[in-house]
């Protein structure tokens, strides 16, 4: 897996892991989750304070939700990677399979689309959030161009 990590936080709710903080809040209405990080997830140290920073400033969910939120884009070349956590405010373990994700602008106008095969990911445990990355191919892309900003990530759950 390529190292990643970046300052974008902007995103909406719609994350075998290694557990990097076992701490997690939750109070009667709102549930914060605890960051971990993927077996197969090679990130430094400086790579891990990021995510743990951008992890702290996302909003606290509602119990029951899953939910993505972007950190980062990157390309490579026609190629738009996205890292994003994937969080999980449910009293249990949840798995996914194929899913489809999209980057929308703020109006929710779709730019890019790509069902990606998430049973790679394995469980994501309860009350938690996972850093993740996603490819989207030259192919995958919808609109002429997708800005460095004003982007989100999103389920599209049918």
């Amino acid at each position: 897996m390529m190292s990643f990590f970046g300052k974008r936080d902007k995103g909406i709710n719609g994350r075998n892991a290694i557990a990097a903080s076992n701490e997690h809040d939750v109070q009667a209405e709102f549930v914060r989750t605890s960051l971990m990080f993927h077996g197969d997830c090679d990130i430094t140290k400086q790579e891990e304070y990021v995510y743990r920073f951008h992890h702290q400033k996302l909003p606290a969910l509602k119990p029951n939700q899953i939910s993505i939120s972007g950190v980062k884009l990157t390309r490579e070349e026609e190629d738009v990677i996205i890292v994003a956590f994937i969080r999980n405010s449910l009293e249990k373990a949840i798995r996914f399979e194929i899913v489809d994700i999209m980057i929308v602008d703020e109006n929710g106008c779709v730019w890019a689309k790509k069902a990606f095969d998430l049973s790679s990911l394995g469980e994501i445990p309860a009350l938690s959030s996972i850093v993740w990355r996603f490819l989207f191919e030259a192919g995958d892309i919808l609109a002429e161009s997708i800005p460095d900003e004003e982007w989100q990530i999103a389920f599209g759950w049918k």
